[in-house]
Formats: C-alpha cells, sequence, structure tokens
C-alpha cells in the first residue's frame, strides 16, 4: 500500500509537469460541456496508462520466469538505473530527448489530434501513448512489479493520481507560474529516483518484494 500510496503521489506532483508539456491538449476539444469533455480526455488517459501497465505487468512475468538468477539481477539493476535517469529528467536535471525512431511518428501529432477533437476519450487515449520520462519511470515500476494485475493497478493508480492537475490544466497554467510547477515536478522526480535507488538495491539482494 505504501508503494501505492508513493505512485499516487508520483503521478499527482509529476502532473504539474505535464500541464506544461500537454496541458493545452484539452483546449483543442470541440464537445460539449468542459467538465464532461474533460473528464472523457482523462479516463481516456488513465484507461492507456492501465493498459501500458498490463501489457508491462505481463512482460513482467515472462522476465521473472527466465530461471537464470543473473539475468534477473541485471535487468533489475538496468532498470533500476533507468528510473533514476527519468528521474532526473522529471526534475531537469537530464534534457529530456525523444525517442529517434519515433520523431517522424510524432512530427504529424497534430493531424492525429484534429481527428480526435470532437472525441476527448480518443484523444485521451492517444495522449496516453506520447513518449514522457515520467510514464516511462512508473512503466518500469509496473514491469517490477512481475503481475500483470498489480502492473495495471501501478499505472491506474498513477493516472488517477495525475487526474485533478490535467482535469484544471487549462486554469492552473494560468494560475501557477512555470516556476512553481517546475519545484513541485521536482519532488516527483525524487520519488521517481527513490524507486530506482530501491530498486537497485534489490538487484543485489538488499530489500525484499513481496
Amino acid at each position: 500500500m505504501l508503494e501505492l500510496f508513493m505512485v499516487f503521489l508520483g503521478g499527482l506532483l509529476g502532473s504539474y509537469h505535464c500541464i506544461g508539456m500537454c496541458g493545452l491538449i484539452p483546449s483543442i476539444i470541440q464537445h460539449r460541456g468542459f467538465w464532461i469533455s474533460s473528464i472523457l480526455y482523462n479516463t481516456g488517459r488513465i484507461f492507456t496508462y492501465s493498459f501500458l501497465g498490463f501489457i508491462a505487468g505481463l512482460a513482467g512475468m515472462y522476465f521473472h520466469s527466465v530461471e537464470f538468477r543473473y539475468f534477473q539481477t541485471g535487468l533489475s539493476l538496468v532498470l533500476g538505473i533507468l528510473i533514476v535517469l527519468f528521474g532526473l529528467q522529471v526534475m531537469g536535471n537530464i534534457k529530456e530527448k525523444g525517442i529517434p525512431l519515433l520523431d517522424p511518428i510524432f512530427n504529424t501529432i497534430s493531424d492525429f489530434l484534429n481527428i480526435f477533437r470532437s472525441s476527448p476519450f480518443f484523444l485521451g487515449m492517444f495522449n496516453g501513448f506520447l513518449p514522457c520520462p515520467l510514464v516511462y519511470a512508473f512503466l518500469i515500476k509496473a514491469v517490477l512489479d512481475k503481475d500483470l494485475i498489480k502492473g495495471m493497478i501501478t499505472m491506474l493508480v498513477f493516472g488517477i493520481g495525475t487526474f485533478p492537475a490535467m482535469l484544471f490544466s487549462a486554469k492552473l497554467a494560468n494560475l501557477i507560474s512555470p516556476y512553481r510547477r517546475k519545484n513541485i515536478t521536482k519532488l516527483a522526480g525524487v520519488i521517481i529516483i527513490l524507486f530506482g535507488i530501491l530498486t537497485v538495491l534489490r538487484a543485489f539482494g538488499i530489500g525484499h518484494h513481496h
């Protein structure tokens, strides 16, 4: 339960990073009613996060089934280091970089967004697939859950954590300065880094994961 609370807190604090990156996307929605469209949009995001968490948990189950202990130790070590790096990205200590092979796809993102302007749920689903170090970090956490249901729950809780800020993203973008959003986001980065450090320690048998 403590880990899930930390995941929720990471999503809650980290979502202020999302305001700067994706906060203006809801403003292009052409749908009746601000509340209905915002809820549908964010529900679509959370649906995608949960789906990705399910896939990540499934992948974790597969890797956990591999009998080679050194492989599992090495995998946990690598994933732990990646979580730390993503945490540093969220904090702003490392410049965010896209995935080169996906750049051509995301260069045409505006065309896809226009397609879903009248369908907030599907716009949210599409947004859930956008590259983001915050999402990557918690997806790795879902892999380390080594269970498809636990992985799905991890990303569901993360998505719920991002819900409040993204629901009011248009208003918060004006009320909270970029400087304050950056400081709030740094707290999320600290949480992510702690997950990464814990993962590295567990790779060496320090600590116990149920």
